[in-house]
């Protein structure tokens, strides 16, 4: 908004801002708080029941169709026994990225000064 707009803006609101009341302030309560009493009736109270028990009940449902729809627990990757491999010697990790993936490390012991 350019200054212009703006400052006819605020020209604007400080005159409705400023402007008098149709409803004295004591008037307007009164009628504020007959309506709320007015709400306050059976038919509010079954209303605000009936929105707890619905909002329960779905609640509930969500629950229940979470709990019946979680994943199975994944089976363990194979281990070396189960695929009738050879024992490893002690310098080879076999780690498994998938079901269906080996990865063999080889691990060697740290060199000595007197190895070239």
């Amino acid at each position: 908004m350019t200054d212009h707009k703006q400052d006819r803006f605020d020209e604007v609101f400080k005159g409705w801002a400023e402007r008098p009341s149709h409803t004295p302030a004591d008037e307007a309560a009164r009628q504020v708080m007959a309506r709320l009493a007015e709400r306050r009736g059976g038919e509010w109270l079954f209303g605000s029941r009936l929105r707890f028990a619905t909002a329960a009940a779905g609640l509930a449902l969500l629950l229940v169709v979470g709990w019946a729809t979680l994943p199975t627990p994944p089976e363990s990757s194979p281990t070396a026994q189960e695929l009738a491999l050879p024992p490893l010697s002690e310098d080879v990790v076999l780690l498994w990225l998938d079901d269906k993936t080996p990865l063999y490390l080889t691990v060697a012991p740290p060199a000595t000064e007197g190895d070239s």
